[in-house]
């Protein structure tokens, strides 16, 4: 009997979980992407991609704060156009670009940008190491590249692995993991740090305790339906509570952690 084939976690619920994972560190957005613009010396004149920008909260942040020219790239075409809406929506227009395309295939000519920072999003790439050779390809030689990622902190079984990966919507990797493809898309001088708890070296800050996610009527509707596609009305009545009692595990959940990888790109053609 062949496998069922794979129902894609309902949107709306996807970034739900995420919030419920990232949440922990998106609450120190603020502390994180000024460290950014720290290790990274953006400026205004400067070209900055961020590939994986969603609605375009960090892209707007990064352009107001430091003046540079912002494109924003990301695969869902919904989270373009409130990134657009977003940007057409401020009082004074800020230098921000967006493209929905995947994040493995980036829509830009090589070496095109002083900075290019991988989001979270590019955990759920169709080739995650092929997204960050991506990155340093749209990169100048000797320019900037940092990669936001969640990580696999510590040992879980397969099992538990993979379903936080299918509710999660992006696989993390071990750091070493994450630090390898750098290196096989030429990135030099590579530097981590740690954000699983806050800003490095800092006290956790008063916001960086994240609210305890709730699923809307809406949201539980969508289960439900996703739930009766995949496995009929029998297993569809007991998925809101199996998906509430996975958002609050996930919530708690340390196996997962969150790095900040800064490095350079190569400035020599690499040999063949």
């Amino acid at each position: 009997m062949s496998a069922s084939p794979r129902v894609p976690p309902v949107p709306a619920v996807l970034r739900l979980v995420q919030s419920a994972v990232l949440g922990r560190w998106r609450a120190t957005s603020e502390d994180l992407y000024r460290e950014v613009v720290r290790l990274t010396e953006a400026a205004s004149g400067m070209e900055i991609l961020v590939a994986g920008c969603g609605t375009g909260a960090e892209t707007e942040w990064l352009a107001l704060r430091t003046g540079a020219s912002v494109s924003g790239v990301d695969p869902d075409a919904e989270s373009i156009e409130q990134a657009e809406a977003r940007a057409r929506s401020l009082e004074e227009p800020l230098p921000l670009h967006y493209q929905n395309a995947p994040l493995d295939d980036l829509p830009h000519e090589s070496g095109v940008f002083d900075i290019a920072i991988g989001e979270p999003a590019l955990s759920a790439a169709a080739d995650p190491e092929r997204a960050v050779t991506e990155l340093a390809r749209v990169t100048k030689p000797s320019g900037t590249i940092v990669l936001l990622q969640p990580t696999w902190t510590s040992d879980i079984p397969p099992a538990a692995r993979e379903a936080t990966v299918e509710r999660l919507g992006m696989r993390p990797h071990l750091l070493v993991e994450w630090k390898q493809m750098m290196r096989d898309a030429g990135v030099v001088e590579i530097q981590v740090q740690d954000w699983t708890s806050g800003a490095p070296g800092g006290a956790r800050t008063s916001g960086a305790v994240p609210v305890q996610p709730r699923l809307t009527w809406r949201q539980k509707m969508q289960i439900v339906g996703r739930a009766w596609r995949r496995w009929g009305w029998r297993e569809a009545r007991a998925a809101v509570e199996r998906e509430t009692a996975l958002l609050r595990e996930l919530s708690r959940e340390r196996a997962i952690g969150f790095q900040l990888l800064r490095g350079v790109k190569w400035p020599y053609p690499r040999a063949t």
